[in-house]
């Protein structure tokens, strides 16, 4: 049995004994990810793990990840609206904290500070599938909710530079990092990018070492890692590990630029590549756009953002960039980044 389903099984038994003590103490396994130390009772395979002697405190934690059972997530949820026609349901619970769903992978609150995780696998969510949503969406909420601004992104190291590809679901930013990485370059994180600053330089922190694609552009540009994908049923791409990791994935690398991948339908019909730098409002809506659980509303996040905009803008180009999707133009928009970032 994998360890996963025995953890699994373990403490399901615990929470149906205990009832309302049915979140066992976090601890068994620590990782490193986004830059941040996470403490869970089951490992997460797509992340570096550390070593937790028996001399090592506890304050270096930043997030810990507990099971908890049935009985705990009915408590939580019992006389909650429901949006039936919503795939994600998202509440902000009395006491702050968050609730989130995904049915048939996981549910999960996570604590007003962000620093606790209850969660637990629904359905016939494989342990890959569930990892991965579960660091997505769950990660992104309680960094939000410890007031950072974690943007959805995929982040290349291309030539020593690191650059990050906003845009919404389905602009094309996987296809143009696979394309990338043809070319060598490589995956610092896909889907959320943690961005951090120090005086006026920004940072990206490294996420898990896998890739989301589509079966076409995957087969075209990394045929040779298809085989070692994984398929995610919510997102309908394959999890790649797109290279070798060829360095420790700890230390946050200093952002280049941002390229926001503009909207499909504002393509332009000519071979044309488009850059602009981005400014004023339509940096604002740009960031705003990007960001990660874009369902936490709470009033304090709107003047949060535009605090992160500002300084955004102080520190880091942002570009729009546009161009028509189509394979053959993907050679000169990898050289017009390069031209920007490597002058």
């Amino acid at each position: 049995m994998p360890q996963f389903e025995a953890d699994l099984k373990v403490f399901a038994k615990f929470s149906e004994k205990h009832g309302d003590r049915d979140v066992p103490a976090a601890g068994r396994y620590r990782h490193v990810v986004y830059g941040i130390v996470v403490e869970s009772e089951f490992r997460l395979n797509s992340v570096d793990e550390v070593s937790v002697g028996a001399s090592e405190g506890n304050s270096d934690v930043s997030i810990r990840v507990r099971f908890g059972s049935a009985d705990y997530f009915r408590g939580k949820t019992d006389g909650l609206p429901e949006d039936l026609d919503d795939w994600i349901r998202h509440v902000v619970l009395a006491d702050g904290s968050v609730y989130v769903k995904v049915d048939g992978v996981f549910e999960t609150v996570i604590s007003p500070d962000g620093r606790s995780v209850v969660c637990a696998r629904l359905g016939n969510a494989d342990q890959r599938s569930f990892e991965a949503n579960l660091m997505n969406f769950v990660f992104s909420t309680a960094l939000t909710l410890r007031g950072e601004e974690p943007l959805h992104a995929t982040v290349l190291d291309l030539d020593g530079r690191a650059i990050g590809l906003l845009g919404c679901s389905g602009a094309g930013k996987s296809t143009l990092a696979a394309f990338l990485i043809a070319q060598g370059a490589e995956l610092v994180t896909d889907d959320m990018l943690r961005l951090t600053f120090a005086d006026t330089l920004a940072f990206a922190h490294y996420g898990p070492h896998r890739l989301k694609l589509f079966d076409e552009p995957a087969q075209r540009f990394l045929p040779g890692r298809v085989s070692d994908g994984h398929f995610n049923p919510l997102s309908g791409k394959i999890m790649i590990p797109p290279h070798d990791m060829v360095r420790p994935r700890r230390e946050p690398l200093r952002l280049a630029a941002l390229f926001c991948l503009d909207e499909l339908h504002e393509q332009p019909a000519s071979d044309a590549v488009f850059m602009r730098r981005l400014a004023g409002n339509d940096l604002l809506q740009t960031l705003t756009s990007s960001a990660m659980n874009k369902r936490y509303c709470a009033p304090e996040r709107l003047m949060r953002q535009f605090r992160f905009a500002e300084r955004l803008a102080h520190t880091l180009p942002v570009y729009a960039l546009n161009y028509a999707r189509r394979y053959t133009l993907l050679d000169r928009v990898g050289e017009e980044i390069r031209r920007l970032v490597h002058p």
